[in-house]
């Protein structure tokens, strides 16, 4: 394991990037003529940024995949997981369902919430039922 993996740097830029869409809003029209396309593509540039900055800081190596040998419980953080996915997924139908919020945006935290899930579940049953031992 790589003891101190740089994530200041990715933190930094990935917030800069979130600032700038979420509150600034600018962005080149680029080769589709559309800066809200282009704004798109800059926050899911500040999401992976900033995701890949809090692995680094949470499991003090570079990667992107949180293997179950990472964590410490991994029962209780399965549930914690499972839990935060489906906030998130009943968090965004409330939100986007009377918002002016642009469907896509819907679309793409209902997966994140449901990969959360899967990745939930998967560690409560490999701690469980689905154990080696």
């Amino acid at each position: 394991m790589e003891e101190d993996a740089a994530w200041v740097g990715l933190g930094i830029f990935g917030l800069v990037i979130m600032v700038d869409v979420l509150i600034i809003g600018w962005a080149p029209y680029g080769p589709w003529n559309d800066d809200s396309f282009s704004l798109g593509v800059l926050g899911m540039i500040g999401v992976a940024a900033l995701y890949l900055s809090w692995y680094r800081w949470r499991f003090k190596q570079k990667g992107v995949v949180p293997w179950l040998r990472l964590w410490k419980d991994v029962r209780g953080g399965g549930v914690k997981v499972s839990i935060i996915g489906l906030m998130v997924m009943l968090g965004t139908w409330s939100l986007y369902s009377s918002g002016p919020f642009p469907p896509a945006g819907g679309l793409i935290l209902n997966l994140i919430g449901a990969l959360m899930i899967l990745q939930g579940t998967y560690a409560i049953l490999s701690s469980g039922y689905l154990s080696e031992s």
